[in-house]
């Protein structure tokens, strides 16, 4: 059985911007970072998508998991950033 993969989507509640982020999660670990992002930056709506069709080309590294969600928040904080200015 082929797993989805997820990515994050934002909108934000000030200004109506919205992005999707790159970075592809398992359900449960989009759902996670979907959740604190949210309660990060409440002026933010997270929300964990399933990923486009396209194929996959590499299963996420164990290793590198928490590489890519660092990068997710670093992402998260620019958008906020952003939106403050």
């Amino acid at each position: 059985m082929i797993r989805s993969s997820y990515v994050i989507q934002w909108k934000s509640k000030v200004n109506g911007r919205a992005g999707r982020g790159t970075k592809e999660f398992d359900k449960e670990e989009a759902e996670q970072l979907a959740r604190e992002l949210n309660e990060e930056y409440p002026q933010i709506h997270h929300e964990p998508v399933i990923a486009s069709d396209r194929s996959r080309t590499s299963e996420i590294d164990a290793e590198h998991h928490d590489e890519q969600e660092q990068e997710a928040r670093q992402t998260a904080k620019r958008a906020a950033y952003a939106l403050s200015e």
